[in-house]
């Protein structure tokens, strides 16, 4: 984790105090916070950072359908961007669907003149976050990426990518439902793939909404349900181990519920990108004065 990020974080359990990086902590070559530990100005409350990823989730915090389970464990963290995500896309949408024609979408879309702070939200190995950290280089101004995963084999796999790449970014082991970021200090947030995995994503797109800023972009890709009845057959199958799939029009009500609006959107057979912005926050009514 880079110290850029620092300002921006919350402590989960008291959203309203700070966090502040212990004295002692290893700083690694590149300037990121190797080992250490986060405390929180409210009593009781700290965080490890190891080997430059920061864990607000901890041991006691395990995995919730068979589907979360196969992503915690580490020989699906090292086979997944090495076997089965390149050809993903391809096999889901019926159609070449390669890294070279997915990956430029996300600097298309995210509008990364102005630069910024931006998140992938279950980041998994960090294809997305690699892809926009190289695209945010060629941007003037201060900008970072941050990846977020429940998986911290899926995060440690990240980390080699990325530093292979020469890559700054920062890596954060936390929930979906619960991102330890400021409101409105994100200036773009990506998803690639694993909405339909997370559970509650009702929580998941409103910490999306929250940590927004009022300009700020959200690129998601997911799976709808497909219409033959075999992959629907298949699909219901995945349901089990508590993979989701959802119709378009019930996936973009979810969106709309949450406080995100539809600007564009894209299919693919079963594959779905959508380019969101959040509803604007309206302010709240004066309060009606109550007569002695």
């Amino acid at each position: 984790m880079y110290p850029e990020v620092l300002a921006q974080l919350i402590c989960p359990g008291h959203p309203q105090s700070r966090l502040e990086l212990e004295p002692g902590a290893q700083i690694d070559k590149d300037g990121a916070i190797w080992r250490g530990r986060l405390c929180c100005t409210a009593p009781k409350a700290s965080y490890t950072v190891d080997q430059g990823i920061v864990d607000f989730i901890g041991s006691w915090d395990l995995p919730t359908s068979p589907a979360q389970l196969v992503n915690y464990l580490a020989p699906t963290a090292w086979v997944y961007e090495r076997a089965w995500r390149p050809h993903a896309l391809t096999l889901l949408s019926g159609e070449p669907f390669g890294y070279d024609r997915e990956l430029p979408l996300i600097s298309q879309l995210m509008a990364l003149e102005q630069g910024g702070l931006y998140l992938d939200v279950a980041c998994s190995n960090g294809l997305y976050a690699r892809a926009l950290s190289r695209a945010l280089s060629a941007v003037p101004g201060q900008s970072h990426v941050v990846g977020v995963d429940y998986s911290l084999p899926m995060l440690r796999q990240a980390q080699v990518f990325a530093q292979r790449e020469k890559l700054s970014i920062s890596y954060i082991r936390a929930k979906a439902q619960g991102l330890p970021f400021r409101d409105g200090s994100i200036d773009g947030v990506m998803m690639g793939g694993s909405l339909n995995e997370i559970g509650d994503v009702d929580a998941c797109l409103r910490e999306i909404r929250r940590v927004l800023t009022r300009s700020g972009r959200c690129f998601i890709m997911n799976l709808i349900q497909v219409e033959h009845p075999v992959g629907r057959a298949f699909q219901a199958f995945l349901g089990v181990g508590g993979v989701a799939f959802w119709t378009l029009e019930e996936l973009n009500r979810r969106f709309r519920y949450n406080g995100l609006i539809l600007k564009a959107q894209w299919r693919y057979g079963a594959v779905v990108f959508t380019l969101l912005v959040p509803a604007p926050v309206l302010a709240p009514a004066n309060p009606v004065e109550v007569m002695p």
